[in-house]
């Protein structure tokens, strides 16, 4: 059984402004008490651990300033709710958060409720079954709940981010949670897997592959393991980058003598080629609307970001700072295309640009190393790349404003081209 939630309360339209109001405002994030998780002595360990993952999640969406129990002066088990509630709103905190678990059987099950001191009120209450040994897809579902009940926004912390990794002495494709633990591997191509790229609805993941001598390109579905080919034309072909609607994909292919972009069904059929020029054209990525597609061409002389309409026509150049800017990915929010550029000692730097005013700004610091493979968060605030700042390739996490750099990935493998999930 997945993890599914049965009931979910959660505060009103003008309690929900209200927070998000005040963290627009001044970026002021919302205190919360995250209350020790109730359950008997055989889940203590799983509460601790989901306690964590809900702390993270909360402070990572900087939403919330998660505040020690411990500054209320009172120990939370020993004085009644209402109490409880008047001391934490006595210390500024807004918000009490708490969860029960259980272990019921194959399953464990997470009662949980978060209460604004305010008013006394509870405003989010939910129950969440899980199959046994997928703990941190419960902490993660609770901490999403709260932050859509009190921001009114869906968080990320359900998301996943595939990858490819050379853990085994292969190029393997795998899937980590957001905040990069949880990993699993998913290709046993015993070769090289490369380019993953998610469908629009979270089931599938496209990838190019060498596992049988010659590279393919192949659609991997996340629920089922199954995998088949969908491009195995002559010359090169690269991973495909799905339309918003899911019923079209994107990709390059050489099989004309230079690289040019076609678009398809995912299923293989309706095959239409949308670009035609003696430059290469590559990496193409849909707009939100599916309306549009960035892409990579040297048409200009230098490799630069153009978009164009999804059928090809009306091409516009986006980039103009550089002679070097490469792999755009379109941000979820429509506003923005990140991009791979080069700083003023032709390291390899994440970028974006603005499509309302073409200005371009360098996310990812100065420094003597490469970052690449930039690949956005669901809700457009967050880039994941690769970079070998640290000497092998790893796999971290900024904000646009080039903060709160997170690395995800570890060890003695490379880990590469990460590519975000839907939510």
């Amino acid at each position: 059984m997945a993890v599914g939630v049965v009931l979910v309360l959660c505060r009103t339209l003008f309690a929900t402004e209200v927070f998000l109001d005040a963290f627009k405002a001044g970026g002021v994030s919302t205190p919360v008490v995250v209350l020790p998780f109730q359950g008997d002595k055989n889940t203590l360990a799983l509460r601790q651990q989901m306690e964590t993952i809900v702390r993270n999640d909360l402070t990572r969406s900087r939403f919330f300033q998660v505040v020690d129990p411990g500054q209320m002066g009172i120990d939370p088990l020993s004085v009644s709710h209402t109490e409880l509630v008047a001391e934490a709103a006595n210390i500024g905190v807004s918000a009490l958060i708490g969860a029960a678990l259980r272990n019921e059987g194959n399953t464990l099950a997470l009662d949980a409720q978060a209460h604004e001191t305010a008013t006394g009120k509870r405003v989010v209450g939910v129950r969440i079954i899980s199959e046994e040994g997928k703990m941190r897809e419960l902490g993660h579902r609770f901490a999403n709940r709260i932050i859509k009940a009190f921001i009114g926004e869906t968080g990320i912390a359900e998301s996943k981010i595939a990858y490819v990794s050379d853990l085994t002495g292969n190029r393997e494709i795998y899937i980590m949670d957001y905040d990069g633990k949880g990993p699993v591997q998913l290709t046993v191509d015993e070769s090289i897997a490369v380019s993953p790229r998610w469908s629009s609805d979270g089931t599938q993941i496209s990838y190019l592959s060498y596992g049988s001598g010659r590279p393919h390109v192949y659609i991997y579905n996340v629920n089922t393991g199954k995998r088949r080919k969908v491009l195995a034309f002559p010359g090169l072909s690269l991973s495909l980058s799905w339309a918003p609607s899911g019923d079209r994909v994107a990709f390059t292919t050489t099989k004309d003598g230079n690289a040019e972009i076609y678009t398809m069904r995912p299923d293989g059929t309706d095959l239409r080629r949308i670009t035609f020029n003696e430059a290469d054209d590559l990496s193409p990525t849909w707009s939100p609307t599916g309306r549009q597609l960035a892409f990579t061409s040297d048409r200009g002389g230098d490799p630069q970001i153009y978009a164009m309409d999804s059928e090809g026509g009306n091409i516009r150049r986006l980039t103009f700072v550089g002679k070097y800017n490469t792999a755009p990915v379109w941000s979820p929010k429509g506003e923005r295309v990140a991009y791979v550029c080069q700083d003023g000692k032709k390291w390899l730097k994440i970028c974006t640009v603005r499509l309302d005013s073409l200005e371009s700004v360098q996310i990812t610091g100065n420094g003597a190393w490469d970052d690449q493979s930039p690949s956005w968060a669901p809700n457009g605030e967050e880039l994941v790349f690769t970079s070998n700042r640290l000497g092998k390739d790893q796999i971290f996490a900024v904000r646009l404003d080039g903060e709160g750099l997170l690395r995800l990935t570890s060890g003695e493998s490379n880990a590469t081209s990460p590519a975000w999930s839907p939510r």
